[in-house]
């Protein structure tokens, strides 16, 4: 029998309040009201299977494999906030041109991701087309930047259970004999579960955070990313003493990719967050050989774990 932490939060099934039309849960009565007064009342599926955006949602998990999934969600969401406000955000209009003038290119624009955008982007306007507002920003060159900035500025949202779980399980005063022991056997857990639903990830959505998104990287990163109340609401939480006028650094990249060579973080963080990383760590290791991943011994799926 695995151990149970004292500090486990504890969720209420009984606040959950369904859509009458969908049945999509939300937390409580309150957010789901938000929900249908921001976006929710013009993306609503009404509960029918055939309807054009579970077909969609159905066709692009076939392509795609999490936290990818959420993308579509996402730009769903977006779509409803338009529809809803009856006007785009601002922010938009000023991300387009940060990507129009940063003259790299993301990897959303690679050939091999181009058919299925133009898919989603197609199927996007049959079901939204006839709203001139989705029309703007449902053009090719608009439609490409908005996945570029969920890609760029999107940040994984951290809700599981079973990570806020497995993190708590490292706090537990264990003897060494007991802590091998219970690693091994989360190791096969985790095994099991790559078995049923493949590669397991801890992301169960994705968000843009006006004050996150201006956090800068940094290979030595000082702040990180925490999600301690498992759900939505994100906190910055430091590394390590951080000085009086020090910048505020998380890191792009995962613990494995941090640990890898200079010139695979750099290659990284160009092709997918258009930026040559000129941070402490990379600067004081500029004269080291240009060593890819692969040179390294290291396979894509383990320089991407997380």
């Amino acid at each position: 029998m695995l151990p149970l932490p004292d500090d486990m939060p504890s969720v209420d099934p009984s606040s959950f309040e369904f859509c009458p039309g969908c049945k999509v849960a939300f937390c409580s009565k309150q957010c789901l009201k938000n929900a249908v007064g921001q976006y929710h009342s013009a993306v609503c599926t009404n509960g029918d299977p055939n309807h054009p955006l579970v077909k969609l949602d159905e066709l692009w998990r076939n392509i795609h494999y999490p936290p990818e999934t959420t993308s579509l969600v996402f730009i769903v969401k977006i779509i409803g906030l338009v529809i809803v406000s009856g006007k785009i955000p601002e922010i938009f209009g000023e991300f387009y041109q940060t990507v129009e003038k940063s003259g790299n290119t993301h990897k959303v624009l690679q050939p091999e991701f181009i058919a299925q955008l133009d898919m989603l982007r197609d199927g996007l306007l049959q079901i939204f087309g006839e709203n001139s507002l989705v029309q703007q920003i449902l053009t090719r060159e608009n439609f490409i930047s908005l996945i570029a900035l969920i890609g760029m500025n999107g940040q994984g949202i951290g809700t599981s259970s079973f990570a806020d779980y497995c993190k708590r399980l490292d706090n537990l005063p264990l003897t060494k004999d007991e802590k091998d022991n219970l690693d091994n056997r989360m190791e096969k857990l985790y095994d099991k579960i790559d078995e049923e639903v493949g590669i397991f990830t801890n992301v169960e959505g994705t968000g843009l955070y006006e004050l996150q998104s201006k956090l800068n990287h940094s290979c030595q990163p000082n702040v990180q990313i925490v999600f301690g109340s498992s759900n939505h609401e994100l906190s910055v939480v430091a590394l390590r003493d951080i000085q009086q006028g020090e910048e505020l650094c998380i890191s792009y990249l995962s613990c494995c990719q941090l640990d890898s060579s200079r010139h695979s973080r750099r290659k990284f963080l160009l092709q997918n967050y258009l930026f040559e990383c000129e941070c402490m760590k990379c600067e004081a290791q500029k004269n080291d050989p240009d060593v890819t991943s692969d040179e390294e011994g290291d396979s894509e799926e383990e320089m991407e774990c997380s």
